[in-house]
């Protein structure tokens, strides 16, 4: 299982950032909530944008289920809480709309729950005005009330998660509230780009649900909450199926950015199982699409002869979206990893470049506070540094498992052992928290900004902590606010090496389900994601073709069965 990050679901995206606050303990200072009258917006220029071109298909069919395979089932169905971020957070978190977001081919800001606003760079204040048609699934109209009392929810004493609630009150020094669509934060400081990111990135919760939340977190564990996006959760099969349905009448189908989306009536999510494997379940029809992650999955023998032999149609989709965090760290805490030297000597017997330049068009990891890759001053008694015999790298996601095994072979070519021991994201969990592990690879589902990189190391973030003196050491001496400082030691110290990512996405489909003329946005990471607030929801599903091709499943004689290759957002070298 990968990690949810908590940069992803809270620094990222301070929506699910106050959300994780909501419903723990600790006492803090209250955010600053007052009523402001509304003659004082007489002043404020409101930006909207209805000038970006829509990007889905007009030839979009509505109507439909789409079938896909739901890889772990959640341990509950909350945003918040114990157990939480989990495996289904991240499709959660989609089914509820941020109040605006980036268009994701000219990169504008483009509304989503609020219809206008006011945001720049430098600013003090960020203005909202929430949509008059916006309803929750249930019905209730979405106001400020909900703004209003998710932040009262964060700023009591009751809430806890100090390192969020921390990064919170270091954003916003008070909301003002106007009347039922209008609000504004008001900033500590002027806006930087990542500040507006955060608070745009809003998801509220319903206030008449929440209001009362008696017995939270336990009553809440499988109470399906309404949602702002177009699909709400219906059904749940424990440990099997979880079915989602279109919002009769949804307040924003016809949004300019939202018309031609989010086509199908219902998605039905099913856990594959040992008895009925993902592979097969898409080759008797009972799933429409699996997702290809791994390069064993693109080039199995089992999935290129399904491709061959039945309608089913393998396309590889170049984006540029961020690349989501991993990396291998090393436990400079341990007795074998003490000195530097030996750290080096092992990152150096693993050769992590030739493990990547191994793989399928793996790129090296890259975000805005790791400097690129290279090969850095070796310490002086490295040469002299025996390896160890045997070391144990704990591991959590099987996506990466073919790029550890290289450099297990890579490290047997050096005489060391390398244990590879894949454990529950809860025990590696564990295992960092207490500094127990000699090696340790971390796979998140989305890409860290530098705040989330340094809540890694913080106790007090409450999702994921990797102990160690020395980090500790210097992140005291040094200040603890730099990650781009923080990630050149980790680096030079050989205590961190980063990952690698794919600039693609593969799947397996059947011709009845249909993409847009360009298949995806610039962004799309998943052609077939039903929920996304801004690349999801582009696919339909030709019902009269489903029928056709089930009734006649075989690939003719003269149908390609050939991949697609989509290289219309790749990349060049020039651009990396």
């Amino acid at each position: 299982m990968t990690f949810t990050p908590s940069a992803r679901y809270s620094a990222l995206q301070l929506a699910t950032l106050l959300l994780l606050l909501t419903f723990s303990t600790s006492g803090r200072a209250s955010l600053i909530i007052a009523d402001r009258p509304s003659s004082e917006l007489s002043e404020v220029i409101w930006q909207s944008n209805s000038d970006s071109e829509p990007w889905a298909s007009a030839n979009a069919q509505r109507g439909g289920i789409s079938r896909q395979p739901l890889l772990h089932f959640p341990p509950n169905i909350r945003r918040a809480g114990p157990q939480t971020p989990h495996s289904f957070s991240s499709t959660l978190n989609s089914l509820q709309l941020p109040l605006i977001a980036r268009h994701p081919q000219d990169s504008r800001w483009i509304p989503m729950l609020a219809s206008r606003w006011l945001v720049a760079e430098q600013a003090v204040r960020l203005y909202f005005e929430l949509d008059a048609e916006a309803r929750w699934s249930d019905g209730a109209a979405v106001t400020t009330d909900d703004i209003r009392f998710t932040l009262e929810f964060l700023s009591a004493p009751e809430s806890g998660a100090a390192w969020q609630a921390k990064r919170l009150h270091q954003l916003v020094r008070r909301l003002e509230v106007f009347d039922q669509q209008r609000f504004a934060f008001v900033l500590h400081k002027p806006a930087s780009t990542e500040d507006i990111r955060e608070l745009a990135s809003l998801r509220p919760f319903a206030a008449h649900v929440y209001r009362n939340a008696r017995g939270w977190p336990k009553s809440f564990d499988w109470y399906p909450e309404p949602t702002t996006g177009p699909y709400y959760l219906a059904q749940l099969n424990p440990g099997t199926q979880i079915v989602l349905r279109q919002t009769g009448n949804w307040w924003g189908q016809d949004k300019p950015y939202f018309r031609h989306r989010f086509n199908v009536r219902r998605v039905n999510l099913r856990m594959p199982d040992n008895n009925h494997p993902a592979i097969q379940l898409l080759e008797r029809g009972e799933l429409d699409v699996m997702p290809l992650n791994t390069p064993e999955n693109w080039h199995s023998p089992a999935v290129r002869n399904l491709s061959k032999t039945k309608r089913v149609d393998l396309i590889q989709f170049h984006h540029q979206a961020p690349m989501p965090f991993s990396g291998l760290f090393l436990n400079a805490d341990n007795r074998q990893l003490s000195r530097r030297s030996q750290r080096a000597a092992i990152l150096r017997s693993l050769n992590m470049t030739a493990a990547m330049t191994a793989l399928d068009d793996a790129s090296p990891l890259e975000t805005n506070f790791l400097a690129p890759a290279k090969p850095l001053p070796l310490p002086a008694d490295t040469g002299t540094a025996a390896l160890p015999e045997t070391l144990t790298l704990l591991y959590s996601d099987n996506l990466d498992l073919a790029f550890l095994r290289l450099l297990q072979q890579q490290a047997a070519l050096h005489g060391l052992n390398l244990i590879l021991e894949q454990v529950s994201p809860a025990e590696l969990k564990r295992s960092l928290h207490q500094a127990d592990y000699e090696l340790a690879w971390l796979r998140f589902s989305s890409a860290l900004n530098e705040n989330g990189f340094l809540s890694l190391f913080r106790p007090d973030n409450g999702q994921l902590f990797i102990k160690s003196n020395t980090i500790k050491a210097f992140m005291s001496a040094t200040g603890n606010t730099d990650a781009q400082q923080l990630a050149r030691h980790l680096q030079e110290e050989s205590i961190f090496a980063a990952g690698y990512g794919y600039r693609y996405s593969r799947s397996a489909s059947w011709q009845w389900l249909k993409l847009p003329e360009n298949h995806g946005t610039r962004i799309s990471t998943d052609l077939f994601d039903p929920f996304d607030a801004v690349s999801g929801g582009m696919f339909w599903i030709d019902r009269k073709q489903r029928a056709d091709i089930l009734a006649k499943p075989d690939r003719g004689k003269n149908d390609n069965s050939e991949p697609t290759i989509n290289i219309q957002y790749r990349l060049n070298n020039n651009q990396l």
